[in-house]
């Protein structure tokens, strides 16, 4: 059918626009940016650089759809966190939703964030990024955080964030499933003492 059609096309061309934008933030991150060219993204994806351009014409491009990606993602959860009322099973599902966050852009756009902090510094993403996990985390401090409430809830993101961390950053010991589920669990711990108080 032709609407079938269509959906798949478009299916296909979301997939190959989120697979350009994984590969080219990962060189961004182990590379720089500045050092990273359009030549370097096509020939690691083995496609054409006219082929990267129909997806992308900019590195900025690319750069702005993770973030954009990104973003969408926080808000999505930061909304689904707004009306669900605290409770261990509301946290236990927030940090597979976090974990599963940070794994894919969100940690993407963080990783790159800390790898070309010049490029961060010129550009309104940083900014923009820092205000979104501000306001998670606010949201995952409760009403009226205590200091301590509000220190616990930036750790548990700080856990899953540096346990979701690349190779490179040797942010602690274990493989990286077992960076994972220590992250995970030192963050629901977290998170649970929170409604404890």
């Amino acid at each position: 059918m032709p609407g079938d059609r269509a959906h798949s096309r478009s299916s296909r061309h979301r997939d190959t626009r989120q697979e350009i934008v994984a590969v080219a933030m990962g060189l961004f991150i182990d590379q720089g940016y500045e050092k990273t060219s359009l030549r370097e993204i096509a020939d690691e994806l083995g496609v054409t650089k006219a082929a990267l351009y129909y997806h992308f014409r900019t590195k900025r491009d690319i750069v702005e759809a993770a973030f954009q990606g990104s973003a969408e993602q926080v808000e999505e959860i930061r909304q689904w966190l707004s009306e669900a009322p605290p409770s261990r099973r509301r946290n236990k599902e927030l940090v597979e939703r976090l974990a599963t966050l940070i794994g894919g852009d969100a940690g993407l756009a963080m990783r790159f964030g800390q790898a070309n902090p010049t490029t961060m510094t010129s550009e309104k993403l940083g900014q923009q990024q820092s205000d979104q996990v501000a306001a998670l985390i606010t949201r995952l401090a409760g009403e009226q955080p205590t200091a301590e409430q509000s220190i616990k809830a930036t750790l548990a993101f700080g856990a899953l964030a540096l346990s979701g961390a690349g190779p490179g950053a040797r942010v602690a010991a274990g493989t990286a499933a077992e960076r994972r589920a220590a992250g995970s669990a030192v963050a629901l711990e977290l998170l649970d003492s929170i409604i404890d108080e």
